[in-house]
C-alpha cells in the first residue's frame, strides 16, 4: 500500500481497497463512494481542477479530488470550532 493507507488498514473494507486502485474515477463511482449527489461531485471536481476529458469520457483524478475534500473538511472544522 502506498502513502498513509497502511495506518488505517484496520478501518478499510473491500470497497475501499477496490476504489483506491483507480487513479481516475467516473462521476457515478465518486457519487457512490463518497455518498454525495452528482451536482456536488461535479461542482467540487471542477473547483479543484480534477476533471480530465478523454474523448467524450469525463473522469475525476481521485488524488486531487480527495486532497480537495480533506482541505474543505479542515476549513469547515476551523469555521465551526
Amino acid at each position: 500500500m502506498s502513502g498513509n493507507v497502511w495506518m488505517f488498514s484496520d478501518q478499510l473494507d473491500d470497497e475501499d481497497m477496490e476504489f483506491m486502485q483507480h487513479e481516475f474515477v467516473t462521476y457515478n463511482m465518486a457519487c457512490n463512494y463518497y455518498r454525495l449527489g452528482l451536482k456536488p461531485v461535479t461542482r467540487m471536481a471542477h473547483e479543484c481542477g480534477a476533471v480530465y476529458k478523454i474523448g467524450k469520457k469525463v473522469l475525476i483524478r481521485r488524488s486531487i479530488f480527495e486532497a480537495y475534500l480533506r482541505e474543505q473538511r479542515k476549513v469547515d472544522g476551523e469555521n465551526n470550532g
